[in-house]
């Protein structure tokens, strides 16, 4: 019986974080993501975040396992509206590097789908506000999203004053990731045609 209700105060601990972490997130969102800096030329950190919010493509999830991320990459992949933002709050599991290192792992067999994260322990982003928070535990970010939509959107960006202020090795990766998608791009093109053929 004492077990019982062990288990029932666990898991009503653990939804009320993870209510708590969903509310966190979309507070950061709004205070920082949505918020024009003079860092972003002038635009938010992540300018189509509002609309993302408004038109409900964000979905959150909150797991204690990053396996859950690869399930939901595999089983649910985001749209080219639809995005995942999820919480990892084992993130202690990994270094910064390892989980660096595993999020270039799984942009290697993207499929279409592209994963950034943030772990509590990396360097702070210079360009970035700092946030308070609502007083939750540290946890991991991953944000997923379709490769495509990801892509488009930053080419909009380029043509703004968006990336003015940011470091040689952030422009490298924003063009590698554009490298990446062209070729995944004219391969999946290729074998549409060539089943157009047949």
């Amino acid at each position: 019986m004492v077990r019982k209700e062990e288990s029932s105060s666990s898991v009503d601990a653990w939804e009320e974080t993870a209510v708590l972490i969903a509310q966190e997130l979309r507070d950061w969102s709004e205070k920082i993501l949505e918020v024009p800096a003079d860092t972003f030329g002038g635009l938010p950190p992540c300018p189509f975040a509002r609309k993302a919010w408004m038109d409900e493509n964000v979905m959150v999830h909150v797991t204690q396992d990053i396996s859950s991320v690869v399930e939901i990459k595999a089983c649910f992949p985001p749209t080219e509206d639809l995005m995942h933002i999820i919480a990892l709050t084992d993130y202690d599991d990994m270094t910064a590097d390892e989980f660096d290192q595993w999020i270039e792992d799984q942009n290697k067999a993207h499929f279409g789908v592209w994963i950034m994260g943030f772990h509590p322990d990396a360097d702070v982003d210079p360009l970035t506000p700092e946030y308070e928070g609502l007083g939750v535990d540290d946890y991991a970010i991953i944000v997923m999203q379709s490769l495509d939509h990801l892509v488009s959107a930053s080419e909009i960006l380029r043509r703004t004053p968006y990336y003015a202020n940011f470091p040689a090795d952030d422009m490298a990766y924003i063009n590698k990731r554009k490298e990446t998608f062209n070729a995944w791009d004219e391969k999946v093109n290729a074998k549409a045609y060539r089943e157009q053929e047949e």
